[in-house]
């Protein structure tokens, strides 16, 4: 039988060593599973009895962890992040320093939030270094953070369960079930951060997307709209590209919902500049549906069924013969149509 490796070796005595070291903690239970993909164990609290509040753990060990000013590093694998999005269970990354014999937490889940409110989608990367204080040690969090993880309390938990209706609402095609996670994230708002409102209005527009063209899409699609509707005046640019932009497009569903930002919001969503946004972004186009928009507080979505007259920006102005009919396109395809029918402004 061939020899472990080295790291084999350091990982199976970190594996030990926490299992143990949670173990002794009076308020936690701990189980391994080893046939448990993406996991290495799972933390019961039985501070108020065996009632179900687990933590799904994953364990990576290290002879030496690396320090940087208070901090330490954490590198988190894509088969994690996959794992901790689609777990239904809160998933505790820990690392563990053998030679220290120390351990600290990080919040998958919360992460993941954190990230994707700064508008990084983890789509691109196959691992992701982060660096924590090196006071977040596991013994502390066993104490105090993680009882609470674990008995779902906090914003993250209310984000990802508010998150899972929107999913389950569309998946069921139930308009009513729609109607009342709008309700309840009206609800919920005065207590939850901005960054949160728009991690769940950039989600639904990403989940509109993955599933265009067809009945689900329609429902997030109706859903999304309700959405920014009500909390318009609290996005961020964020998920308003979320909502637009599709890698070197953009997305006709999107757009309509922009207009209506700007019909709802439009001293709020007009201080965004978005127009600048959108040039850098590649989408002129999408630009000059901005800059027109905001050229006008007076006019309304509706107002554009002629089109945009003699408007022009980035170079592009609106040319549309008269025999098409563009209030009919317009009616169809909603604001997208302006952008079908711009062309560069010295042309004839």
């Amino acid at each position: 039988m061939a020899d472990r490796s080295i790291s084999q070796k350091i990982g199976s005595q970190g594996h030990r060593w926490v299992m143990a070291h949670i173990e002794d903690n009076p308020n936690w239970l701990v189980r391994g599973l080893d046939e448990d993909f993406g996991v290495d164990a799972e933390a019961e609290l039985t501070e108020d009895g065996i009632v179900g509040q687990i933590l799904k753990l994953q364990f990576k060990a290290s002879e030496h962890v690396n320090r940087n000013n208070g901090r330490i590093e954490f590198r988190i694998e894509r088969k994690y992040i996959e794992y901790a999005k689609s777990c239904r269970y809160p998933v505790i990354f820990i690392r563990i320093d053998i030679s220290e014999k120390q351990a600290w937490y990080l919040w998958l889940q919360q992460w993941i939030l954190e990230k994707r409110a700064a508008g990084d989608r983890l789509e691109d990367q196959e691992s992701y270094t982060y660096w924590i204080n090196d006071s977040q040690t596991l013994a502390s969090g066993l104490n105090s953070n993680l009882k609470d993880i674990a008995r779902w309390r906090g914003e993250t938990q209310l984000v990802l369960s508010l998150l899972d209706a929107m999913r389950a609402a569309a998946a069921t095609y139930n308009e009513d079930i729609m109607s009342q996670v709008v309700t309840l994230l009206s609800m919920t708002a005065p207590t939850v951060a901005d960054t949160s409102l728009d991690i769940i209005i950039q989600e639904a527009a990403l989940l509109g997307n993955s599933l265009r063209g067809t009945r689900e899409g329609l429902a997030i699609s109706q859903q999304l709209f309700s959405l920014i509707r009500t909390f318009g005046d609290r996005v961020s640019i964020i998920p308003i590209d979320a909502m637009v932009r599709r890698i070197d497009s953009y997305s006709r569903i999107g757009l309509d919902a922009l207009g209506i930002l700007y019909d709802e919001h439009f001293q709020h969503i007009s201080s965004l500049n978005l127009s600048d946004h959108f040039l850098e972004q590649g989408l002129p186009g999408v630009a000059y549906y901005c800059a027109l928009r905001e050229s006008d507080p007076e006019k309304k979505y509706i107002d554009f069924m002629a089109g945009p007259g003699g408007f022009t920006f980035a170079g592009l102005k609106f040319n549309c013969p008269p025999e098409v009919g563009f209030w009919n396109k317009y009616a169809n395809r909603g604001a997208s149509a302006i952008l079908d029918y711009l062309v560069p402004e010295k042309a004839s």
